[in-house]
């Protein structure tokens, strides 16, 4: 038998497989399947599309209002009221309500994943699981209105990247820091369509809460999952949380093998690094702390589910102790659930913050879409502990984001500026790099390279209709006289389709009026049917959001050509029956404006410039381009 990643060994254990390999297509049953203040939208689409009505198997869901917690809107209040019903007519047990905290945080505290687990949500951050030990991803909402239907989903088994972690982290720095400096190393698309596994000695140096920020942050640079190999610690947390004894956790664990075939390999020594921030608009455009201090902020917020943990709050009030928020600064502060805002009230950090002057929200995710209070306004500049800062991610296209550690968050609250917190030490080796590559091979036709990865489509569902030789209930964009709309590298889904609006704008001519909305105001009122949307590389990144596709499939754009796509917008595109073409040449010759015609029969990308072939469907994702989406794939197959 070969050398196994961790990726291989958990799908092939999910699907019930001796062993699986890199690049197979496999039928999942997942342990976990999770939505939060998406579950009504997500239900509509159950009974009113798949004409569904129970659940396969309800104690595999999981269910989390937070991400608009509690609701500021009657709309948002009419969801979540929806979401109840749905809940209790399909008798979920593991329901949890306003105010419980963030879906992450919970899930993890009420230790509903275990090692080797393998846990799909309807939320971008689903890679957060890894620190457990388990492989958690992201999922658009049609993939979970299917899960919910059948209890299964097809995956494709994801490459590896390995990172080996070194030393200890040197007072002063901490696990934010070590995921900027891996996005900086790798870029915002460098992790695109992979399964990471962090590993070596240094793991063991860091706590569980620090763990907890690694996998959760991977998702901004386009991870599949990411994984952290689990030990006593991680065993004796859930042993505390669940009827099983720590040898039973552990037995359950996987660990990848020695040998095992990485696409690239990376050592990282965690006492060379310093405090670093990511600076507008993105999240690889890292900089040391002392490069961006001084920098005038507006306002500073910590939390989300990447750094509103005890840790973090500990972290920020031993800052805070004694001072106060600048005056024209002013510091929101929202821990990750109400257990760890119970035990923030024990140890004195809640005293310490409203002393200080800071504001503390209830228990969610806060204004870290764009969608709960604590936006800002116009011009503003915020510092923030959360995990994006793409250019309108937190409701207002006009605000700029930085992202910090609690700490510095917390600095930069007292001083106006970003600041270093007093005493912060300076890395040891600050001229030796911190992250090296250590070894890198070509597999399957990938390239790490930035700006450069291919992505191989994202299996989906069997391939029952592979003798079909075209793709029949697709737009034919031939025949539309469509033409180029060009964007850039790293388009992500808050400029594509606003987070502000997730849950509140519903209708398909009302989801249709917001698209490109941050990035192109005058798309929605120009674009015209048969129109086919051209960027760059990681096209789709950032949330999970369905939206982000529906608002160009209701404004009726006829297919989608990039230089790779993000992976769950990819999967989201190919659910809508959107076609999602991969093809860099015509990318690159492509104009705005330009007539285009695509044969989606023969491959063929037709422009001004010539003709750009492009890679065909694999048979399983043809098949449901074919049946107009998934939902009528689903549909189909249940009546075979």
């Amino acid at each position: 038998m070969a050398a196994l990643t961790f990726a291989e060994k958990a799908l092939a254990r999910a699907a019930g497989e001796a062993e699986a390999h890199a690049g197979d297509i496999l039928i999942v049953q997942p342990d976990r399947i999770l939505s939060h203040d998406n579950t009504a939208a997500i239900a509509q689409i159950f009974y009113n599309e798949l004409e569904a009505c129970r659940v396969a198997d309800p104690e595999r869901l999981c269910v989390v209002l937070d991400h608009a917690s509690p609701p500021p809107t009657p709309k948002h209040a009419q969801n979540h009221a929806e979401t109840r019903q749905f809940v209790e007519a399909q008798g979920i047990r593991h329901f949890f309500e306003v105010g419980r905290g963030i879906c992450h945080q919970v899930i993890s505290e009420e230790g509903l994943v275990l090692p080797g687990d393998l846990i799909l949500g309807a939320d971008s951050h689903s890679t957060h699981y890894g620190w457990l030990g388990a492989f958690g991803a992201g999922v658009g909402r049609t993939e979970l209105a299917a899960l919910w239907d059948t209890g299964r989903l097809w995956l494709r088994v994801p490459e590896s990247l390995r990172i080996n972690l070194y030393g200890e982290l040197p007072p002063g720095v901490t696990a934010k820091d070590l995921c900027l400096q891996v996005s900086k190393t790798l870029g915002a698309d460098g992790g695109l369509y992979y399964s990471i596994e962090f590993g070596g000695p240094g793991v063991g140096s860091l706590s569980l809460e620090s763990r907890m920020v690694i996998p959760n942050t991977m998702a901004e640079i386009g991870v599949k999952n990411a994984y952290m190999p689990p030990d006593q610690a991680v065993f004796d947390y859930l042993a505390a949380r669940t009827s099983l004894t720590p040898s039973q956790i552990e037995a359950q664990a996987i660990y990848p093998d020695e040998g095992a075939t990485y696409t690239a390999q990376y050592d990282l020594q965690l006492d060379r690094l310093e405090p670093l921030v990511a600076c507008p608009h993105s999240v690889d455009n890292v900089q040391p702390l002392s490069a961006v201090a001084g920098q005038h902020v507006d306002m500073a917020f910590i939390g989300t589910c990447t750094n509103g943990r005890l840790e973090d709050l500990a972290a920020a009030a031993q800052v805070l102790r004694g001072q106060h928020v600048h005056a024209g600064t002013r510091l929101l502060v929202i821990p990750a659930s109400n257990q760890v805002y119970l035990d923030a009230l024990k140890a004195g950090y809640i005293q310490v913050f409203i002393e200080a002057g800071a504001s503390i929200g209830v228990p969610g995710c806060g204004p870290c879409m764009g969608n709960h209070l604590g936006i800002p306004a116009a011009g503003e500049v915020v510092i923030s502990s959360a995990n994006r800062n793409f250019k309108g991610r937190m409701g207002q296209p006009d605000a700029s984001i930085y992202l910090a550690a609690p700490a510095v968050v917390a600095a930069s609250a007292i001083a106006g500026s970003i600041a270093a917190p007093k005493g912060a030490a300076t890395p040891a080796n600050p001229a030796q790099p911190a992250m090296r590559m250590k070894g890198w091979s070509l597999v399957g036709n990938r390239s790490i390279k930035r700006g450069t990865g291919l992505v191989a489509a994202d299996s989906l569902l069997p391939d029952e209709h592979s003798q079909h030789s075209s793709i029949r209930l697709i737009r034919d964009v031939s025949s539309s006289g469509g033409k180029v709309w060009k964007y850039g590298h790293n388009v992500n889904t808050d400029q594509i389709f606003p987070g502000k609006y997730t849950y509140t704008v519903t209708a398909p001519e009302e989801i249709a009026a917001h698209a490109m909305e941050d990035l192109d105001p005058r798309f929605a009122e120009s674009v015209r049917p048969g129109d086919v949307v051209f960027g760059g590389t990681n096209f789709g990144c950032g949330s999970s959001r369905e939206q982000a596709v529906t608002c160009l499939k209701y404004k009726g754009v006829g297919a989608l050509v990039a230089g790779s796509f993000a992976r769950i917008f990819y999967r989201n595109a190919i659910n809508q029956g959107v076609a999602a073409i991969i093809c860099p040449a015509a990318v690159a010759a492509a104009q705005p404006g330009d007539p285009v015609q695509i044969d989606l029969v023969k491959g063929v990308i037709h422009l001004p410039a010539g003709d750009f072939a492009f890679p065909a469907f694999p048979p399983n994702v043809r098949a449901i381009l074919e049946a107009g989406g998934l939902v009528e794939y689903t549909k189909k197959a249940r009546m075979v």
